[in-house]
């Protein structure tokens, strides 16, 4: 069971989201995490956290599937999970209307508590890779309006400036090749996407997440270590946006926490949930949205704050920002006021006012927890600071989101 979400049919007719995920932990052919490395296979070894990643990836599209700029119609997903892992691929919640996919392999409408679990996903491997990108791209060719989405978490590589993502049976001494179960994601996996004979209408809005480090592999040309092929298309004119955002620079590493979801994956949730800047001024509701752009300037925010060196800003779509979702009211923001010089702090009182819902903030005069920390929905907001007449008071207007981390304030 790979499509384990499907309500194409309910939302036909319409333009819809459709998503590919995979999570690649459990490599057949490389060292377990307490084996030694073996340059054979690059030094890379097992892994324990990206197949949780692609299903809280999943959990969390499951979730907003309305909240959508194009409704979700689907999640096509692969899984090798690591032991460690599987304690935590909880069961999803399914929607009332989605299509399940019972061990017969009907499908039928999903009742209230209909869960989505782990249980039956096919692994990630090369095969199954390739089968389901062929599915998803089929998907993704009804409507050009659409919006599909890939999410990869896994081992990856760099070789002459192009990333590779891998699967779970790479490096198979049978397979003709050390790199003949990887893909160059960019140069063959993404280019394919593009409009072509039979698919034409495809979706223009395309936004892939490579969640995976990017080492750089030193290989001999015309040894036989070419990476595999999941599509051979001669692409017509090509006006799609293509959003690609990496997990790390060129010839660094990507981190997490065994047993856990990555960073990347942390972040690029919470800049779904938060990644918001303004009110979609198109969108009849008035909410919040979150694009490209937005999208990218939370999951800098996020990595700067985590301070680990991780991320590199998106590619693909430098005249267009596509929109991925909306939030149905202002995200939360986090964010610090300093007052200065020292003296001031004591003596400065200082209020923040959403002009938009007359909601007041008052941090009184303190030099305990200073610089204040503060989060409060974005918006336009007054600040103003008031001394015992020892400094001059001073008001400020300014929007709070995620580019502002910090609010200065100076008395005198």
């Amino acid at each position: 069971m790979t499509l384990v979400f499907d309500r194409t049919d309910q939302l036909a007719g319409q333009p819809q989201t459709h998503a590919f995920l995979l999570g690649v932990s459990e490599y057949k052919h490389l060292p377990g995490m307490e084996e030694p490395a073996d340059a054979e296979s690059f030094g890379l070894k097992r892994l324990a956290s990206p197949a949780l990643s692609a299903w809280e990836v999943c959990r969390w599209l499951v979730g907003h599937a309305d909240s959508l700029f194009r409704p979700l119609g689907s999640i096509r997903l692969l899984m090798s999970p690591a032991v460690d892992e599987v304690r935590n691929l909880t069961p999803i919640a399914a929607p009332k209307g989605v299509q399940v996919v019972n061990p017969q392999g009907i499908q039928t409408a999903a009742p209230e508590g209909t869960r989505i679990t782990a249980a039956g996903v096919e692994h990630a491997d090369w095969t199954s890779f390739v089968k389901e990108a062929l599915a998803w791209r089929e998907a993704a060719k009804s409507d050009r309006n659409g919006v599909s989405l890939f999410y990869y978490s896994g081992h990856g590589l760099e070789r002459s400036g192009r990333p590779l993502i891998t699967l779970a049976d790479f490096t198979d001494p049978l397979a003709g090749g050390k790199l003949q179960r990887s893909c160059e994601v960019i140069a063959n996996f993404v280019l394919g996407m593009a409009p072509s004979p039979g698919f034409e209408n495809i979706a223009r809005n395309q936004f892939y997440f490579v969640d995976a480090c990017r080492e750089q592999v030193l290989d001999p040309v015309g040894l036989s270590a070419q990476p595999g092929t999941v599509w051979d298309v001669l692409p017509g004119i090509d006006d799609r946006a293509t959003p690609t955002f990496m997990a790390s620079y060129p010839g660094s590493r990507a981190l997490t926490i065994r047993g856990q979801p990555t960073d990347f994956c942390r972040g690029l949730i919470e800049a779904l949930d938060k990644g918001a800047e303004n009110v979609d001024q198109e969108d009849a509701a008035k909410r919040w949205l979150v694009d490209s752009v937005t999208l990218s300037t939370a999951l800098d925010t996020y990595f700067e704050r985590l301070g680990t060196g991780q991320y590199t800003p998106t590619s693909g779509s430098i005249f267009k920002r596509p929109k991925l979702c909306w939030l149905p009211e202002p995200p939360s923001v986090d964010f610090r006021v300093a007052v200065s010089p020292d003296m001031a702090v004591s003596k400065t009182e200082i209020s923040l006012t959403n002009r938009g819902t007359g909601l007041i903030k008052r941090i009184p005069a303190s030099t305990a927890d200073h610089p204040y920390q503060v989060e409060m929905q974005a918006g336009i907001y007054e600040l103003l600071a008031k001394s015992d007449g020892t400094f001059p008071d001073r008001s400020d207007f300014q929007l709070v989101n995620q580019q502002l981390p910090v609010w200065s304030v100076v008395m005198g």
